[in-house]
């Protein structure tokens, strides 16, 4: 069987930087497993065209094709799905991500996806191979975690039952398959530190429920162990040269006690690694030690997801945090050193003039920026979206044409407010951004923003020339204007 991994292309503003774990890690699973080692094409990091993505795939063996990506790569897998059976009917493909898991069916009748992974893949595709490998004999019903069309009919659509969350992901997960991909693509495209940063995922599920995040890992972290992280990035080191990882879990700080067993072993096994993680006002506000010792241990920096400058909206969210926690977290952070790279939320339900003012005003009395303020965006299964059907703010009759529309959350998709309209929503965002920036431009000069770069990356700094484009990416996501 010759299997066929495409990561379609996302952000084309901005240089591929995040490696696709899911179908990395996938692929290295499907090597290990079946002894298969399958063809990746990541269109993303090269930035194909689509008459080059379309020669390429003209020219390669496959029988199956696996694609999936995030919300965004939505339409982009459904014009792939068609190209690839324009050019072989018979090949199976099979789709995943969070553009696929969510609303199953939505996909499966809107593209030529035969089969959709509804949940983790280590398991379900193996089990989904095996059967595919049968041709006619093979039983797809008997394939836990899948979603798929009965006899390629759109309108019959079959659910398997779920597949059990992984609860060793020591054991059965696996790291991605770095040599199936374009490493130096991405480790030249740092995210948020310098030198040769590559990201990393070192735990699965939040035991948060915030109304606007897509949560399908479940309420309770599952965390790889520190042991596994470190081992990890000591083969990056060998084999890759790295500089720096970027923690991208849900929440890398949910379990205090792995994060002091990393700083542990980094300091002992990795002194000159630096790194970067997310974070939560709530767990910072109680524990400063915790930030003390990860600050001494090479982080330098943790992000946070403020959302917002109101507690009524902060509750409305369901955030479980406190504009005094976040306050306290400003103060912690700054304390050590640390840039406070914090995203915030405009247009959530019950967003009004007076909302949107206090997270002006938070800003302000705390000298951080707004460039992190997204617009509230109703991705599939998260409660917001629920809320929109409910309440008509998107249609039920047309889920496809509003899927089609999502992507990235700095760009404008549907009003969840009542007290705006679309244009004043709009205008209040630019304004906010504007606000809070002419007050912390008075706060920090760039000459200050240099030398605290310096206090964190050191001779990194000198190693590695940042042009325009690199130091306006870290301003705007990696906190470097909000020391």
């Amino acid at each position: 069987m010759n299997v066929l991994i495409i990561n379609p292309p996302i952000r084309l503003t901005d240089k591929p930087r995040h490696i696709p774990h899911g179908l990395a890690i996938l692929a290295n699973i499907i090597r290990e497993k079946l002894d298969i080692c399958p063809n990746f094409l990541d269109i993303n990091a090269h930035r194909y065209s689509e008459q080059e993505t379309e020669r390429i795939i003209k020219s390669a063996d496959f029988d199956v094709v696996l694609i999936g990506g995030l919300v965004p790569t939505y339409g982009k897998i459904i014009k792939l799905s068609r190209f690839i059976k324009s050019i072989n009917p018979d090949a199976k493909i099979i789709a995943g991500g969070s553009a696929a898991m969510p609303m199953p069916d939505v996909l499966l009748k809107n593209s030529e996806v035969d089969i959709i992974c509804t949940g983790e893949g280590e398991i379900t595709i193996i089990e989904l191979l095996n059967q595919l490998e049968k041709g006619s004999k093979g039983k797809l019903d008997n394939v836990a975690g899948i979603c798929y069309k009965e006899n390629g009919d759109k309108d019959k659509i079959v659910y398997t039952q779920p597949q059990p969350l992984i609860q060793n992901l020591d054991k059965q997960s696996s790291l991605p398959a770095y040599d199936l991909l374009p490493m130096e693509i991405y480790l030249t495209n740092p995210i948020v530190g310098i030198g040769r940063d590559t990201d990393f995922i070192s735990s699965r599920g939040c035991p948060y429920h915030c109304t606007f995040c897509y949560q399908p890992w479940g309420r309770k972290a599952r965390t790889h162990s520190s042991d596994f992280v470190i081992n990890a990035i000591r083969f990056l080191k060998e084999h890759y040269d790295i500089d720096f990882i970027s923690f991208q879990d849900d929440e890398f700080m949910t379990s205090k006690e792995r994060v002091r067993e990393f700083c542990q072993r980094r300091n002992r096994l990795l002194p000159d690694l630096l790194w970067s993680c997310t974070g939560r006002a709530n767990i910072v506000a109680r524990d400063e030690e915790i930030v003390k010792l990860m600050r001494d241990s090479g982080c330098v920096l943790i992000a946070y997801g403020f959302e917002s400058g109101s507690q009524r909206m902060l509750d409305n969210m369901k955030k479980m945090q406190t504009i005094e926690q976040m306050e306290k977290t400003v103060a912690i952070s700054r304390k050590y050193g640390l840039p406070v790279p914090a995203s915030f939320i405009i247009g959530m339900p019950g967003e009004d003039e007076e909302s949107c003012q206090e997270t002006v005003d938070f800003c302000i009395r705390n000298k951080l920026s707004l460039d992190s303020l997204m617009f509230a965006t109703p991705y599939p299964n998260t409660e917001i979206f629920n809320y929109a059907l409910r309440t008509g703010k998107i249609d039920r009759e047309h889920i496809q044409e509003f899927f089609m529309k999502l992507g990235d959350a700095r760009d404008f998709t549907v009003n969840l407010t009542e007290y705006f309209s679309d244009e004043e929503l709009i205008k209040k965002r630019e304004d906010m951004m504007k606000q809070a920036k002419e007050n912390y431009d008075e706060f920090i000069t760039p000459e200050e923003i240099t030398d605290k770069m310096r206090g964190l990356f050191g001779s990194l700094l000198d190693k590695y020339h940042l042009d325009e484009k690199d130091l306006e990416h870290r301003m705007k996501h990696g906190g470097m204007a909000t020391f």
